[in-house]
């Protein structure tokens, strides 16, 4: 059955209304997270950065997790023809998180400077991301899958 034709499961509309509340907060965590960890690189402050870093990378797994477990099924089971956009959206994660791990060696060893270019790029790159995620949440809105 095509997603013009097919009617939102009660249970799974409700559930994402509660998930798109979550996800659009968790986004704005992690952009708080980049911002402070960007001010302890800024500052050249080795140990507030790695302890940033530290936040942030654990805040964003757990987000990305989040993404890959539950919200992505959930979008999957409300339109099945978003498949092929959440399946970049996952590789996507795979990519934020090898370029993490890449950027851990730098923030432990306290070079702060080195850092600060590849975490504005993942922080622009993370953005974006965030934003086709919100864009997909407002166009089940727009349809009346999801308030």
């Amino acid at each position: 059955m095509d997603d013009v034709a097919r009617k939102p499961e009660p249970g799974l509309a409700l559930r994402m209304q509660r998930e798109r509340r979550v996800i659009s907060a968790q986004h704005r965590q992690l952009d708080d997270f980049h911002a402070r960890l960007a001010a302890a690189l800024d500052a050249l402050d080795a140990a507030a950065a790695q302890t940033t870093f530290r936040r942030f990378s654990d805040a964003l797994e757990a987000h990305l997790a989040l993404e890959d477990g539950f919200y992505f099924p959930a979008l999957r089971g409300l339109r099945p023809a978003l498949g092929p956009d959440l399946e970049a959206l996952a590789e996507e994660h795979q990519v934020f998180r090898e370029r993490l791990a890449a950027l851990a060696p730098l923030v432990e060893a306290g070079r702060c400077e080195a850092c600060l270019r590849p975490l504005e790029r993942l922080a622009g790159d993370l953005a974006d991301h965030e934003g086709r995620e919100e864009g997909l949440l407002a166009s089940l809105r727009n349809r009346g899958e999801v308030d």
